[in-house]
């Protein structure tokens, strides 16, 4: 079962973000990094909505990328070979050999926004581990589970088909993730939380992690995140109330 995940890479160190900064009014998206044994990757970028001289300014005036070139411009698109400056992040290799493919990467003023493919949890757990250790900011959107074999989707955790989203979790004051699939009242953001602090020892008697160590793993407040988890745990005994109707609710 492999998995789809939106999701944003905030940082304003990032190739090209200066470039979308400079013409908000644009889309940016990454086309394709193409290899180069001798130096850094070459991106090609589609460039619409807005006109060639903004773009060719704010190319030549970006700090994250060099040695731009206009490789075509076909009707209100241009794309763009660009290079990227300074030098790898911290250990390239793990993220070189990570089972997943980039579907779609848009860039904006805050970073990158990206549609990956991953083989499996592991392949995206460790795809995130590897942002956070470099210091970007790693923000789900949405996680999908994939059946290969009948092209299905589900919500992330094995069940369900819709794709479509929510409205968001009420009363979450971190901002910046959306909601689950309309068909289920856990979001996102809800399973992120409850998930990882099932990893990493939170609910274990006695517990092997703190409120603040899970939260700082996902880089939330820990009230936010205490917040989540009720969430979390109430619509998972909503669902077992609905799966065994013979569970009564007490009357005090």
């Amino acid at each position: 079962m492999g998995l789809i995940a939106d999701f944003r890479v905030l940082s304003d160190g990032l190739p090209l973000v200066d470039v979308a900064a400079a013409v908000p009014e644009a889309t940016l998206r990454v086309e394709s990094m193409q290899g180069n044994p001798s130096g850094p990757p070459a991106f090609v970028v589609s460039v619409t909505g807005v006109d060639s001289d903004a773009v060719d300014a704010a190319f030549t005036r970006a700090s994250s990328v060099t040695d731009h070139s206009l490789v075509v411009a076909d009707g209100s698109t241009r794309r763009y070979r660009c290079h990227p400056t300074g030098g790898p992040p911290d250990d390239l290799e793990t993220l070189a050999d990570n089972e997943s493919i980039a579907d779609e990467t848009t860039v904006t003023p805050e970073g990158w926004a990206e549609r990956r493919w991953f083989a499996d949890r592991g392949a995206f757990d460790a795809y995130r581990s590897f942002c956070r250790e470099n210091d970007l900011t790693f923000r789900l959107d949405r996680l999908l589970d994939v059946d290969r074999a009948t092209g299905g989707t589900g919500n992330g955790n094995g069940t369900g088909t819709g794709t479509g989203s929510g409205t968001g979790d009420s009363g979450d004051t971190t901002g910046g993730e959306t909601a689950a699939p309309a068909h289920t009242a856990m979001t996102d953001a809800q399973r992120e939380a409850l998930v990882t602090a099932h990893e990493m020892g939170y609910f274990d008697v006695p517990r092997n992690a703190t409120l603040a160590d899970v939260a700082d793993e996902l880089g939330v407040a820990p009230p936010s995140l205490s917040e989540r988890l009720r969430r979390a745990q109430s619509h998972l005994v909503g669902r077992l109330r609905a799966a065994e109707g013979d569970i009564k609710p007490r009357i005090d």
